[in-house]
């Protein structure tokens, strides 16, 4: 069970190294301090997309790490 589980781990870290990277610049520089012309423009469907993949990503990545620590204190 633990080495699937460390397998299945080191599958979801790669592929969320690859999805970050993946991800293109937010080009708001310093435009995010005084109010940015983007907030009159809604995100684009591949960014949506791709924050939804990192944060599904990345949850689950948490969720493996918790349970390799807790199955090596077992």
């Amino acid at each position: 069970m633990p080495d699937v589980l460390l397998i299945f781990h080191i599958i979801i870290s790669l592929a969320l190294i690859g999805i970050i990277l993946l991800q293109g610049p937010k080009g708001e520089g310093l435009g995010a301090i005084g109010g940015s012309a983007r907030m009159f423009h809604g995100p684009r469907p591949r960014e949506t997309l791709m924050t939804r993949v990192t944060a599904a990503c990345s949850v689950l990545f948490v969720v493996t790490s918790a349970t390799l620590a807790y199955l090596s204190l077992r």
